[in-house]
Order: C-alpha cells, then sequence, then structure tokens
C-alpha cells in the first residue's frame, strides 16, 4: 500500500547515503529511499537540495567532480523522486528574518505545500522545527510505513 503523504527529502538524507559516516543513519537514509524506489511513498526534492550536495560533496567532503556527478546522476535517476522547485522567495526572505536558520531551508519552508503541511520534510535538520513545518527522520517514516 502506497502512503498518501508526499515527502521532500532534504540533502543530508542523500549525504548520508553518499557518505557512509554514521551506520544507524546510512541505514535509515537508505531504507527510506528504498521506499522511495519501490514506490511506497511519494517523495519530492529541489534543485536548490541538489546545489547544496554538490557544494557539500566538493568543498567539505573534497571529493573528485566525477563522484559528484555520479552521485547526483543516482539522485536523478531514482525512480519516484520528483525535482520541484516552487519558491515563495518573499515568504522565504521572511522566515529567514524572523527565524535563526540557513536560508536554504527558508527556502524549502517558503514551497506552498511544505508551509502549508501538505508535504513533510525528510530531514536531519531540527531548524525546520523552528519554522513550524513537519518533518520526520527517516526511520519514523520506515516505522510508520511498516505498520
Amino acid at each position: 500500500m502506497k502512503e498518501s503523504k508526499t515527502y521532500f527529502i532534504d540533502s543530508n538524507i542523500f549525504l548520508r547515503t553518499i557518505i557512509k559516516d554514521d551506520a544507524r543513519m546510512f541505514n535509515d537514509c537508505v531504507g527510506f529511499l528504498k521506499l522511495v524506489k519501490m514506490n511506497k511513498v511519494k517523495s519530492v526534492t529541489a534543485g536548490i537540495i541538489l546545489a547544496e550536495i554538490v557544494w557539500t560533496l566538493k568543498s567539505f567532503y573534497r571529493l573528485s567532480k566525477e563522484d559528484v556527478i555520479y552521485s547526483l546522476q543516482s539522485i536523478h535517476n531514482l525512480h519516484g523522486l520528483d525535482i520541484v522547485d516552487k519558491y515563495n522567495y518573499e515568504g522565504a526572505l521572511r522566515i529567514y528574518n524572523d527565524k535563526s536558520v540557513k536560508y536554504i531551508d527558508a527556502l524549502i519552508s517558503s514551497i506552498d505545500n511544505v508551509s502549508s503541511r501538505e508535504w513533510i520534510v525528510i530531514s536531519y535538520d531540527k531548524d525546520f522545527d523552528k519554522i513550524g513545518v513537519i518533518r520526520m527522520e527517516p526511520d519514523a517514516v520506515i516505522k510508520k510505513i511498516s505498520l
């Protein structure tokens, strides 16, 4: 049975599967992405997330361009994942001004479906909790689907 909710996947979910620096998070993220691939959950991400992944992999983890491209291709080819880029830039600036969060998190939160709480943000980033959107970690979705 397919979950009726749509999940917006934040960069840290993809990064945990690429970097593999935390075994529990890696397994939870891989498990969640398998649900996406098996079409058990509807998921979306955004171009800004892909840009953040590239920046993080190149500047922080110092991966080669080839490895970064391979990682992006894997994300692009993930069956069941859509890429959306429908931000409310004025709303994002308000969130960024009013809350102590990163601008990218404000952008994500400005997407109408996220701000209206139709979509759930899948992330380990607790800054989303300050904004008032719905956030879940991958293991919570896996448990919910397994019930």
